[in-house]
């Protein structure tokens, strides 16, 4: 098997090789320019040489953590009351209408930020900042598309939870990992209270999405500076923001230092499984990209050194997924481990503990350490021209650094780390303390 991993570095190298010229084009620069309407809406212009397309993504600066307590989760309802219509759209008209003019649409309402984005030809630019300041100006908030807001979550996320073990055993796990955090409680809220929020506090949550001050507008793509500037202002300068710039004050999180270990028994699943958590550190923190480069050496399926040992080496026949959240303060990786026997997932957890415990004692390789920056690299600078992708990264950069360096300090983050530096950090994270362990045993 050393001979396989020895192989896969010289087909890597090759790879990197061959890999698109474009792709690493403005190696440590990307073009933007930036302006302000007196409103208080910041706008980032970021253009990409070969594509036809353009998107239109607007970052709220809000998201389920502003929520009050009472309604914790509220605010993941506009994902759906943001298709009830505006003063100018019927209900659905929203999508449809990107639709029918062969554009795509994305919504997405995190804990931290709110993203509301449109991928759509160039010319249907106008069209797009339109709907845009539709959602923001007039969005219907009638209490017929409240109620059926929250009964449609109800019924989703009360079937997930009482039909998908899986999801069940992840969400148990993230609140356990999060526990005593702004993220413990799940992102749509508790469902025993969710059907019963105030539709008055939930239509007054919007005045948190209206807040001009509080959005960063990134336009990529196909663009002509000058029309796409006219454009903005057209569609936005009249609307009145609704207040000031929030101003957050970010928490750190440490490692927890309590184990968690818990065992679900004769559930009715095909596979045995088990999932452990580990709470990582924030997007902000110093020990980000080294957390990151450990989530890519243990179970990116391209170099996953769990898969090595597990099943390559040890020929267990497990199944390997994962979650990473993307939240600012905080995140959790979760890793599942699956088998049709349970001799073999027992196993398995003893070589992934074998494994945590190697990484907190001696550095791995230096060839080891070039493959996954290479390939963190590379995913990094493919994501930069994915057009949804890069609107993110450079709004989230913003605005957690105040800047639209990223790539400048990005790439020399990742370049710089050693194995030592990923010992310390295992030592920080992966430490028995900091996990949250759940077996899932099915019934016999």
């Amino acid at each position: 098997m050393r001979k396989v991993w020895a192989f896969f570095k010289v087909v890597a190298a090759a790879y990197i090789w061959m890999f698109s010229p474009t792709l690493f084009a403005a190696d440590t620069h990307i073009e933007v320019n930036t302006f302000q309407l007196p409103n208080g809406l910041k706008v980032i212009l970021a253009p990409m040489d070969n594509v036809e397309a353009t998107c239109v993504m607007l970052y709220h600066l809000t998201g389920v953590r502003d929520d009050p307590i009472d309604i914790k989760g509220a605010s993941y309802l506009y994902q759906v009351l943001v298709l009830s219509g505006t003063q100018n759209l019927e209900p659905q008209d929203r999508t449809f209408f990107v639709k029918r003019r062969g554009g795509a649409i994305d919504n997405n309402i995190d804990y931290d930020n709110s993203i509301f984005c449109q991928i759509v030809p160039g010319s249907e630019l106008n069209n797009a900042l339109w709907l845009e300041s539709e959602r923001i100006g007039s969005l219907k908030l009638e209490d017929r598309y409240i109620n059926g807001a929250k009964e449609y979550n109800y019924r989703i996320f009360s079937r997930l939870i009482n039909s998908n073990i899986h999801f069940r055993a992840s969400t148990w796990v993230r609140s356990k990992v999060f526990e005593g955090t702004v993220y413990e409680t799940p992102i749509y809220g508790n469902l025993d209270k969710l059907t019963g929020f105030s539709n008055r506090k939930i239509k007054q949550i919007y005045d948190n999405f209206k807040n001009l001050s509080d959005i960063v507008m990134v336009i990529s793509g196909k663009l002509n500076m000058g029309e796409v500037k006219a454009a903005v202002s057209k569609h936005f300068a009249h609307i009145a923001s609704s207040g000031k710039p929030r101003k957050r004050n970010y928490t750190f999180y440490k490692p927890r230092t309590e184990y968690v270990y818990k065992n679900w028994v004769d559930m009715p699943i095909d596979r045995h499984f088990f999932i452990y958590g580990i709470r990582g550190p924030s997007k902000r923190s110093p020990d980000n990209a080294e957390f990151d480069f450990l989530r890519y050496y243990l179970v990116d399926k391209r170099i996953s050194r769990l898969d090595r040992m597990l099943n390559q080496r040890n020929d267990l026949d497990v199944s390997i997924s994962y979650e990473y959240t993307d939240f600012i303060e905080a995140n959790a990786l979760l890793i599942k481990v699956s088998a049709t026997s349970r001799f073999y997932l027992e196993k398995a957890k003893y070589v992934v503990s074998k494994e945590f415990a190697s990484l907190m004692g001696k550095p791995i390789s230096n060839s080891d350490v070039k493959v996954v920056k290479t390939l963190m690299e590379i995913d990094f600078k493919k994501d930069m021209r994915d057009l949804k992708k890069r609107g993110y990264l450079l709004a989230r950069h913003f605005h957690l650094n105040g800047n639209l360096a990223l790539v400048e300090q990005y790439l020399p983050e990742i370049r710089k780390i050693n194995g030592y530096d990923i010992v310390n950090v295992a030592k920080k994270y992966l430490q028995k303390e900091n996990l949250v362990v759940l077996n899932v045993y099915r019934k016999e």
